[in-house]
């Protein structure tokens, strides 16, 4: 029964994984052209948007904690990908709120000041102005490269997934691959520049929805049991899904 119920629950996740995009990406664009004055309200910097991103980002990184407690737990090996996941989410989500620099009425201050093009403290923003490029930029195209491109590549047999597991990189189901090219595509920043703020919501989702993935591969499947030989080739997740 409790098998039965998980493979059902999976199923749940692909099937929502296979249309939220679609609809959220449907609504902002409806909003753009029928209400662009609530559109730029919900996209706009430390918006309802970004905090949603910085909500997802935080649950997406203590899931991910999870599953790295789990597998440590249950197998006796620390899978690397799954705590640095968490610390990267978490490190993204705050990211994303500057820090709580607005919340917490925070000045802007020092190397901050100087190099920050947005004048607001955090790393990618400081960065940004000190290297003259743009960090939107390299997540564009690193997601795009993970999160679609990598998994199509795997399922056509052009890269060893096997390989990449058995090594602890985890790469996304491929019913995940329409989000992130979604989310990609609204990074370009068109029409109005504010839609990167509406593809990092769209990523953070992914990343959520990734992580629910291995959550249930970690307490209905062996796929993480390294005991032995045969059970690294035998037991690697498929990528066809």
């Amino acid at each position: 029964m409790k098998s039965t119920k998980g493979a059902n629950n999976n199923k749940l996740l692909v099937k929502i994984s296979r249309s939220v995009f679609l609809v959220l990406a449907g609504i902002f664009i409806l909003l753009l052209i029928t209400n662009r004055s609530l559109y730029q309200a919900l996209v706009r910097e430390d918006g309802v948007a970004e905090w949603l991103t910085f909500v997802l980002l935080i649950a997406t990184g203590f899931v991910s904690l999870a599953i790295g407690y789990s597998i440590k737990k249950r197998y006796g090996y620390w899978h690397w990908f799954f705590w640095l996941f968490f610390a990267f989410n978490l490190l993204a989500g705050l990211e994303e709120i500057s820090w709580g620099q607005r919340l917490f009425n925070m000045k802007t201050e020092g190397v901050f000041a100087k190099y920050s093009d947005q004048n607001e403290i955090n790393l990618h923003n400081t960065l940004q102005g000190l290297a003259m490029v743009k960090t939107k930029h390299i997540a564009m195209y690193a997601l795009f490269l993970y999160g679609v491109l990598l998994p199509w590549l795997i399922r056509k047999g052009k890269l060893n997934g096997n390989w990449l597991f058995r090594n602890q990189l985890i790469v996304p189901p491929t019913f995940l691959g329409s989000g992130f090219l979604i989310a990609t595509l609204f990074m370009i920043d068109v029409p109005t520049g504010n839609e990167e703020e509406v593809g990092e919501f769209l990523y953070s989702i992914c990343f959520l929805l990734m992580m629910l993935h291995n959550l249930y591969l970690v307490k209905h499947s062996p796929v993480f049991d390294q005991a032995g030989e045969e059970s690294r080739s035998n037991k690697i997740p498929s990528f066809s899904e």
